[in-house]
């Protein structure tokens, strides 16, 4: 990691006063503000509202552009929302959050925990994903995550400070293997959130929305060769608050061609994903450019 330069500095700084400045104020106004925030990117941030807007758009062919515009702009909306409420982590105790957060068919997750083997959670930036590993903490679960490291070493450390307020172990992406089995072996359930575009050497060439992209490899190699099962969650904004939803256990493929398992069980994690967008689409982090393969992975 290198050391902080001065601009890695004031975009620390930034961060740390709007903490302060969301902290101060009361959930619900703070939640106004995300909203407004959220609206502004969308009027005044073209690259990002026409790459969300682009993305929308080849995934819903049938809708007419008013109705994409409005989604998104209630997505833009929706995500200002998650950027302050995480920011308000620190002032959040773990009964707020248990109030906040309702944990649904949990039944499922206790029975994949019962195979001994650790657990690997599928989830996607929809909803409030941050929310989500804190919830399983709050409610006593040793819930960890594997996570990018972000650039600014400062802002990475505050980051993972507010992910690991209850006790959720960061485990970096890069050279994870070790860790994670650790992990496994300790009984821990890791969230593995897969819904973005990932480098041509982690990745694999899957379908998204009927649509190319590439796909990190790394869950699939990871609970293939260790066995855990996978549980496939959905966390999404209800009135009031957050749903954490234990859909299903994605079984792994039939087959004992290592490659080929690898991407059935990729392709398989990305149809559970693309389930759950469509079911909330406003939810999900549509700015992100999914759908840009490179070039060495494009057929």
């Amino acid at each position: 990691m290198h050391q902080p330069t001065r601009a890695d500095i004031l975009a620390y700084s930034g961060l740390r006063f709007a903490e302060i400045l969301i902290c101060a104020l009361p959930l619900p106004l703070a939640r106004m503000l995300g909203r407004g925030l959220g609206k502004l990117l969308f009027a005044f941030g073209k690259s990002r509202r026409e790459a969300a807007i682009a993305n929308a758009t080849r995934c819903f062919p049938e809708w007419d552009e008013t109705k994409v515009h409005a989604m998104i702009r209630e997505n833009f909306a929706q995500l200002g929302m998650v950027g302050v409420e995480f920011l308000s982590v620190s002032k959040i105790s773990a009964e707020k959050i248990r109030r906040m957060v309702k944990l649904e068919n949990e039944e499922l997750l206790q029975e994949a925990q019962a195979q001994g083997k650790g657990v690997f959670l599928l989830g996607a930036h929809l909803g409030n994903w941050e929310y989500a590993g804190l919830s399983l903490r709050a409610y006593g679960y040793p819930c960890d995550a594997i996570g990018r490291r972000i650039k600014n070493p400062l802002v990475d450390k505050r980051i993972n400070q507010l992910r690991s307020k209850f006790g959720t172990h960061m485990i970096p992406h890069r050279n994870a293997v070790k860790p994670v089995f650790k992990a496994l072996r300790g009984g821990s359930i890791i969230g593995f959130l897969m819904d973005q575009r990932a480098l041509p050497r982690d990745g694999i060439l899957s379908t998204f929305f009927a649509q190319p992209v590439s796909t990190n490899r790394g869950l699939a190699m990871l609970a293939l060769k260790s066995g855990a099962p996978v549980v496939m969650v959905e966390t999404t904004r209800v009135d009031g608050g957050f749903k954490v939803y234990f859909s299903s256990i994605v079984a792994p493929p039939k087959t004992d061609d290592r490659e080929e398992a690898i991407a059935l069980f990729t392709q398989e994690f990305d149809n559970r994903i693309e389930e759950a967008v469509r079911r909330n689409p406003e939810q999900w982090f549509w700015m992100h450019r999914r759908w840009e393969v490179p070039p060495e992975m494009a057929q």
